[in-house]
């Protein structure tokens, strides 16, 4: 009988318990036998780390910068040979899912039909489920009547545990966001992605909360301390003088006005450690009151 060596148990305990989280996420999927007809036109393929440039080129990085660990994608076939593509990210934790939900969605309308919030339109469905986003689309389609893309997004979601977790800042601020989006950014770059101030993080983003309102769009970003908020925004400040793309800098309460190169008036105020930014989508709108009434919210939740 031949022995296996103490070396091989190792590496093969190392394989296995490489391979379960891979296999956790792969559970999420609609087993066959859940769809009576369907196929897999490619089996299950799943992407971590790095590793998700293979299957988003060009826009891996903004789930990176919010934190990502793997993601499966799958391509089923219904009994018309329609197409669809199924991809499930699992981030790092609930509040990176919100945030990449949140930001990748922010044109599109929220509901709650699937999971915590999703997007619902006739060519995909997008949602977020405790640390789980999910995205479900057409590759092609024979028949437009057929409602195949909720019944696999209902499928998906029951799988997922139940957890709903807002990011603490964006619970923070939400009787300033009454029934507004509200955007959960983990860095610069999805800042940009929400407004666009400069390629350089000028406001060293780790934790921000950004919603568009009736005229105007309000950023605001959480640091460890009054210190570092003071010292960042002074910084800021002497970083837009210098760009171009920015005019009319001048100081400000507890901070800096500017103009950007469309003409829209900003806001910066450091309000304990906080910095809040508002810009001016209208020329009517007035942003001191608006900033007056940030800094009301935060001094209240102080107290």
């Amino acid at each position: 009988m031949k022995v296996i060596s103490n070396r091989a148990i190792f590496i093969i305990l190392l394989f296995l318990s490489l391979k379960m989280p891979a296999q956790e996420i792969v559970k999420l999927l609609p087993a066959l036998v859940e769809l009576p007809g369907w196929t897999l036109t490619s089996e299950p393929q799943v992407y971590a780390d790095d590793n998700l440039f293979s299957l988003i080129d060009g826009g891996a990085e903004i789930y990176i910068e919010y934190g990502f660990n793997k993601v499966v994608s799958v391509q089923y076939a219904d009994p018309s040979l329609s197409n669809i593509q199924v991809e499930i990210y699992e981030m790092a934790d609930v509040q990176a899912a919100y945030g990449i939900f949140s930001i990748t969605q922010q044109a599109k309308e929220w509901t709650q039909q699937f999971g915590n919030l999703s997007t619902v339109n006739e060519d995909y469905i997008s949602f977020w489920k405790n640390r789980y986003y999910v995205n479900i689309s057409w590759s092609s389609r024979q028949h437009l009547d057929q409602p195949l893309l909720s019944g696999l997004a209902d499928k998906i979601a029951q799988k997922i545990p139940e957890k709903e977790d807002y990011p603490d800042l964006v619970k923070a601020f939400q009787s300033l966001d009454q029934d507004k989006k509200a955007i959960f950014l983990k860095g610069n770059l999805a800042l940009s992605n929400f407004y666009y101030f400069d390629y350089k993080d000028v406001f060293k983003i780790k934790e921000a909360v950004a919603c568009s309102l009736d005229g105007y769009h309000r950023i605001i970003i959480k640091y460890p301390d009054q210190k570092t908020a003071l010292e960042i925004l002074s910084d800021a400040k002497q970083s837009f003088s210098n760009n171009k793309r920015f005019t009319d800098v001048a100081m400000a309460f507890q901070g800096f006005s500017c103009k950007d190169n469309k003409g829209n008036l900003i806001l910066a105020r450091q309000i304990d450690n906080y910095i809040a930014i508002l810009v001016a989508l209208d020329n009517t709108v007035s942003l001191v009151p608006l900033m007056d009434e940030i800094s009301q919210n935060i001094e209240n939740s102080k107290k």
